[in-house]
């Protein structure tokens, strides 16, 4: 039996893809470990290790130190990375290990453009281009390279040309994902958003498309249903002052819950939606939460970011400009007055899921990976 730790300094240890994919589904046939610096746990979850300290209590000499001293006592055969960053822990494993050690990147999000999004000017500048030369030089000590999707390939082509790659996709365990088939009605309709709240994630602009329906519609009950956290502390009061200020009502928030119990909340809702601002790291991303949307049978209506133009969302959905407000409305009204495309859209988003785009088919090409890098 192989020892597998999976090691992240940007994410929560219950985190979708880093506990409920990637740790259960390599801990049936190996031990696996789950070190983080974002939260202070000890514990042990369906036989997986979770080991992890708030890293803005220890400065970043500290933080590495601390994470290496993890991986010493648990002794891996393979480290699975789930930022950048993680590798200056794994890599100073690896050398105390004489490299009888794999280190492997799970990439994800785009670097550094995620990091320098909020600065401007020359410091801007300054730090993109020297994380991204840190960027290339940690990812060459890898020994191989998970990506979350096509579009991202692309610049690990030529930063890492000779690395071994695979894509392991984003898709939703179907096991959680409860479909039933649901009959909209005439009188009433719930709106829905699930996921990290914040403004550039467009939640103003649904806010403003449900009261706009709202006025439309005097005398059916339309319902906005929010399920999820803010991640900007200022952004949550000026959103839920608003709220109170315009005495806006018929809007239900829902409590951020695990993984496996999203499908109860996305139940709730007829379409889903996600208005974002068509922003480099946006428009060239895929929206994870689509997924677990269709999974669960709910229409989407999506900003056309680049990635769901390839998919031939019409057969489930529509792709809208974010910044069009009338257009949105319009999509909306199609689903509210027309039951039969309403019926066909969410059959065919759990259709999707369903023929192999679900992380019960995903898992085997992690498996068969990660086994790959076992035998050597």
């Amino acid at each position: 039996m192989n020892k597998i730790a999976i090691v992240t300094t940007g994410h929560p240890p219950f985190d979708d893809r880093i506990y409920w994919k990637f740790a259960k589904s390599l801990s049936i046939n190996n031990s696996v470990a789950v070190f983080c610096s974002t939260l202070e746990i000890d514990t042990i979850s369906s036989n997986i290790k979770i080991l992890g300290f708030n890293s803005n209590l220890n400065n970043s000499i500290n933080k590495h130190k601390k994470l290496f001293d993890y991986l010493l006592e648990f002794e891996p055969d393979i480290i699975i990375c789930s930022e950048i960053s993680a590798i200056i822990s794994a890599y100073r494993f690896k050398l105390n290990r004489k490299n009888k050690c794999k280190i492997i990147s799970d990439i994800t999000e785009w670097y550094p453009e995620n990091i320098v999004s909020k600065l401007s000017g020359f410091t801007k500048i300054f730090k993109y281009l020297l994380i991204y030369t840190a960027n290339i030089v940690l990812t060459n000590l890898t020994n191989a390279l998970i990506i979350g999707e096509q579009g991202k390939k692309s610049r690990y082509q030529i930063i890492a040309p000779f690395k071994k790659k695979v894509i392991i996709g984003y898709y939703p365990i179907l096991e959680y994902f409860k479909y039933k088939e649901k009959k909209i009605e005439l009188d009433n309709f719930n709106l829905g958003y699930a996921g990290v709240i914040n403004f550039k994630r467009g939640i103003l602009t649904l806010l403003d498309v449900f009261v706009d329906i709202q006025i439309k519609y005097p005398l059916k009950d339309i319902k906005l249903i929010i399920a999820g956290k803010f991640d900007n502390l200022e952004e949550e009061r000026a959103f839920l002052r608003r709220i109170k200020d315009e005495k806006l009502s018929n809007i239900e928030f829902l409590e951020w819950t695990d993984y496996n119990n999203i499908s109860d909340h996305l139940s709730k809702m007829d379409v889903c939606f996600d208005l974002r601002e068509l922003t480099f790291i946006y428009n060239n991303s895929l929206p994870i939460k689509f997924f677990e949307y269709l999974a669960s049978g709910k229409p989407v209506i999506y900003s056309a970011v680049k990635p769901l133009k390839k998919l031939g969302v019409d057969k489930f959905g529509f792709l809208v400009d974010p910044t069009n407000k009338e257009q949105i409305i319009s999509v909306v009204e199609k689903y509210m007055t027309d039951k039969e495309l309403y019926m066909k859209h969410s059959k065919n988003a759990r259709g999707y899921i369903e023929k192999g785009n679900n992380w019960e088919e995903e898992s085997k090409k992690l498996i068969n990976f990660i086994n790959f890098f076992c035998i050597k």
